[in-house]
């Protein structure tokens, strides 16, 4: 039996809940896994908090997040990742009773700096697995590189920090996480081909092995159900096409609201398009002056996953409008329902979106197209339809499912490859 520590900022949100279904998922197939967080909410002893609590760490943490959140360009998500709320080394491993043989890392930010994990390392002598979530264990702190390239190299000249300078503190950042991971065995697992691309490029990793291995989604909660039953759980009508969104981040410029709106009103505006027979669900509270050219309704907050795939179960279609991402899961979400999706040509679009099988894949920021790719999916027949939300069920248990996931860390975790890295 291969024991398994995960690290990961939380157990729940997006990049957490990730987290906890690999756990989750590995501890099903007969590994034994824990999880140490900064925050917990799950109900699983498998699962701890690790964060030092004491007053001096929390305070010094809020000030490198106001740091980061007035002094750089909030569209990157610029954040020292050399700061760390972990527990010392020697006061982590009196807490856990067991030794680890492998290390997974997640999403880690304001909890694990690459001192910690290069500490942790050389105790268990444990090789690391590094799932890449977004782009930040690649770059000198931002989480969303954007046009920048500065990744390839050494960082420096930050456009997050609208830095000229070539040992700015992104510079700095990439220095000490390249120093900390030298000299352990390290491999890469990327959530997307997207992000495997961008870690081949990168000069923290391009020399490491690296593996593409989709987050996984459970087949049993995610399922193709009747419309009629989802839409009457949410109270939606029965005779509209619906289209389905989230409404995560609508105020962040990667997020791409102002795509989606430009092509619901290039559709509103077009005299042949049936404003009437289309209602638009968003997930979420809505602000006071949220407003969309069509018709639309709340579905407030979904809270669980049964809730949240209720609303895919529901939809027509999903529809994302990221520019900058690399996901999100809601498309892998999404596929696994049977629910074809319509969304820009990048973050793990390229792995699941297939235009014409499973919905269509936009060119990026071209609101023209996405308001075609949306229309095209609302316009099909019924035996297409079906077709199409055939054709997303069947890709999402082909590269989706659980034991999907499963079976490519199990080759990982007992491959020469990862202690070798």
């Amino acid at each position: 039996m291969i024991n398994i520590l995960h690290l990961s900022s939380y157990d729940y949100g997006g990049a957490g809940k990730a987290a906890y279904r690999l756990h989750n998922n590995l501890r099903s197939a007969g590994f034994r896994s824990k999880m140490a967080v900064s925050q917990k909410r799950a109900l699983d002893d498998d699962v701890f908090e690790a964060g030092d609590s004491r007053p001096l760490s929390r305070f010094a943490t809020l000030m490198s997040r106001a740091r980061s959140k007035y002094f750089s360009n909030q569209d990157y998500f610029f954040q020292d990742q050399s700061r760390s709320t972990l527990k010392s080394a020697d006061e982590f491993v009196r807490s856990i009773d067991f030794k680890p043989d492998a290390i997974i890392v997640h999403w880690v930010s304001n909890f694990v700096s690459t001192d910690d994990i290069r500490a942790l390392s050389v105790t268990y002598r444990a090789p690391v697995v590094w799932y890449l979530l977004d782009m930040a264990p690649i770059t000198g702190g931002c989480h969303y590189a954007w046009d920048c390239t500065g990744y390839f190299r050494k960082c420096g000249r930050c456009p997050a920090l609208n830095s000229n300078n070539e040992n700015d503190h992104s510079h700095r950042i990439w220095q000490r996480k390249h120093l900390a991971l030298q000299g352990i065995d390290l491999t890469v697992a990327a959530g997307s081909g997207w992000l495997e691309r961008q870690a081949e490029r990168s000069s923290l990793f391009h020399d490491r092995p690296i593996r593409k291995i989709l987050l996984s989604v459970d087949p049993e909660i995610f399922c193709p159900v009747p419309k009629f039953a989802s839409r009457q759980r949410l109270g939606l009508p029965e005779d509209k096409k619906i289209i389905f969104f989230g409404n995560q981040g609508l105020r962040l410029k990667r997020k791409g609201m102002s795509y989606l709106v430009e092509s619901l009103r290039i559709l509103a505006d077009n005299p042949e398009f049936d404003k009437d027979r289309v209602l638009i669900a968003v997930a979420g509270e809505l602000p006071w002056d949220f407003d969309l050219p069509l018709e639309f309704r709340s579905l407030g907050f979904l809270g669980t996953d049964e809730l949240l795939a209720l609303a895919y179960q529901a939809a027509d279609v999903f529809v994302c409008p990221s520019v900058e991402d690399s996901g999100p899961m809601m498309i892998n979400e999404s596929i696994m329902c049977g629910t074809p999706v319509v969304s820009f040509d990048m973050g793990v679009a390229p792995d699941l979106v297939l235009t014409g099988k499973t919905g269509f894949r936009a060119k990026l920021k071209d609101s023209e197209d996405l308001a075609y790719g949306i229309n095209s999916i609302l316009e099909l027949a019924p035996d297409d339809a079906s077709r199409v939300s055939k054709e997303c069920r069947d890709l999402g248990m082909e590269v989706c499912h659980p034991d999907r996931q499963v079976e490519g860390f199990s080759e990982l975790l007992q491959s020469k490859e990862l202690f070798n890295g």
